[in-house]
C-alpha cells in the first residue's frame, strides 16, 4: 500500500492508438488522477462516465486522468473520452501490482481497483483502494485537486495564473 506524500512508482500505459504514456511525462506540468479499472465492469464504466462528465474541471485544476486497464481498453471506451483523460493498458500488470499491492491481480483481472491523486511532483495526496465497486464520488476527486492547489505552494506559485 502506498502512503500519502510518497512518490508514485513508475507507471506506463499503452493506448489503443499505439502511444506510450508515462506518469512522469506530466511531472512538474500536471496533477494526476490515476485510476485502475476493469474493462468488463459496469460499475467501472459508470465511474469512467462520471469522470468524463467532469473532464472540464480536471482541466481547470491542471490535472490529467490516466485510466489504467490490464488489457487494451475497447474503442467504445476510448473513442468517447474527452481531452485530459487518457486510457491505456498495463499489459504485464506491473503498475497495478506497484499501486494496489502484489495480490492485486486475480484470475479474472483486477482483484481490486484504485484511484490515486498526485500533485505535479508525483506525490500521493490521497487514494482509494476499492475491493468492491464503491468508487469515490467525482466531487471528492475534484475536492482533493482543490486541496492540492491550497496545500502545494510549489505547484502553483503566487505569480502564476491558473
Amino acid at each position: 500500500m502506498l502512503r500519502t506524500r510518497e512518490v508514485i512508482p513508475p507507471l506506463t500505459i499503452h493506448t489503443p492508438e499505439g502511444r506510450t504514456v508515462r506518469a512522469w511525462d506530466f511531472k512538474q506540468k500536471r496533477n494526476l488522477v490515476i485510476v485502475f479499472l476493469d474493462s468488463a465492469c459496469e460499475a467501472c464504466d459508470d465511474f469512467l462516465q462520471r469522470l468524463s462528465e467532469r473532464a472540464h474541471e480536471l482541466h481547470e485544476k491542471e490535472a490529467v486522468a490516466l485510466v489504467v486497464f490490464l488489457e487494451s481498453p475497447p474503442a467504445v471506451v476510448t473513442d468517447i473520452l474527452p481531452r485530459g483523460i487518457i486510457a491505456g493498458a498495463d499489459f504485464p500488470g506491473f503498475a497495478a501490482r506497484a499501486f494496489l499491492g502484489s495480490d492485486a491481480l486475480s484470475s479474472d483481472g483486477l482483484g481490486r481497483r484504485g484511484v490515486f491523486i498526485t500533485d505535479r511532483y508525483g506525490e500521493i495526496f490521497t487514494q482509494w483502494t476499492i475491493s468492491g465497486h464503491e468508487f469515490p464520488s467525482t466531487g471528492e476527486i475534484i475536492g482533493w485537486l482543490d486541496q492540492i492547489e491550497i496545500s502545494c505552494e510549489e505547484c502553483f506559485p503566487p505569480d502564476q495564473p491558473l
